[in-house]
């Protein structure tokens, strides 16, 4: 099972994590659930603005979830930001404007867009959308981060806890992924950084959102039936409804998930901030505050 941190359904109350630790010598994606935003007392008003940087941070991993449920940083008043995440009508897919309407997974209306997806820009670099740690290890500290977006550099590390196992397939090593922060995980801790939203990687705790988005699926069809770690293979996609597949064929193609001798699974990134490129914030609507203070990512250098 993919080693998984589930972000928030609806806002404050988090959800408990729930973690599945790989088993060596076949090592299987381990999986942490996210937390579970309710909307209720509004977060403080955000402290003052930290210092600028973009020095690269090394020795933390990341994991995948897609749980349709409404992100965290769709919530008023989360980060320093033009305007929260946009969220979308659980039935007719319209971006919503109220960012107090309730999460599908809560029973209200407001889901995850479907275009919260990962999507390759070339061979080099992909990019996408992540919940983020709340320990404030790293630099992340959960709500803070909302619309913030981050280099991730894959890089040839190994997890040691356990066995050696997982880390990044050697096809993708050396290759980046820019995602923007569009939901918080409060069991992503340690050297635990970004949980990235992919269709097919297991909906963890929060099984209920995604039938309610699409109608005639069943829980399972999100996941192949592993709610911890979702899909195993690329033929497992064609479960997903249409317009997640591709993004979930993606795992596959690019990130090169369980494609040899257990990796990818969980791999290791060095990561920094960077300025959000608009092919991510044309989709999430939400620009950071301080955005002009970090470096522009160049696609066609990762070309």
């Amino acid at each position: 099972v993919d080693s998984y941190a589930q972000p928030g359904s609806g806002e404050p109350s988090p959800s408990p994590a729930t973690t599945v630790a790989p088993i060596p010598p076949t090592k299987v994606p381990t999986t942490v659930a996210p937390e579970t935003p309710s909307p209720s007392p509004q977060p403080p008003a955000p402290s003052p603005e930290p210092p600028a940087s973009s020095e690269w941070i090394k020795g933390t991993w990341t994991t995948g979830y897609w749980d349709c449920c409404k992100p965290s940083c769709a919530w008023p008043r989360k980060g320093r930001v033009d305007s929260p995440t946009l969220a979308c009508d659980a039935k007719t897919g319209e971006r919503l404007f109220d960012a107090n309407a309730r999460s599908v997974c809560d029973g209200g209306s407001a889901a995850a867009c479907a275009d919260n997806a990962p999507f390759m820009v070339n061979r080099g670099l992909s990019m996408g959308f992540s919940a983020v740690a709340v320990s404030g290890s790293h630099g992340l500290a959960g709500d803070e981060n909302c619309g913030q977006c981050y280099e991730l550099k894959f890089v040839d590390q190994i997890h040691t806890k356990g066995g050696n196992w997982g880390g990044s397939h050697p096809d993708l090593v050396g290759k980046s992924m820019v995602v923007q922060v569009t939901n918080i995980g409060y069991d992503v801790n340690g050297e635990h950084s970004f949980d990235i939203q992919i269709p097919g990687a297991g909906q963890g705790i929060f099984t209920n959102g995604c039938t309610a988005q699409f109608s005639g699926y069943s829980s399972g069809d999100f996941d192949c039936d592993n709610n911890y770690g979702g899909c195993s293979e690329r033929s497992g996609c064609a479960r997903l409804p249409e317009e997640l597949q591709k993004p979930c064929e993606w795992r596959y193609d690019w990130y090169r998930w369980f494609a040899e001798g257990g990796q990818t699974n969980n791999p290791y990134v060095h990561f920094r901030r960077v300025q959000c490129p608009r092919e991510l914030t044309e989709i999430s609507g939400s620009v950071p505050s301080d955005d002009e203070a970090y470096p522009k990512v160049d696609v066609n250098s990762y070309a």
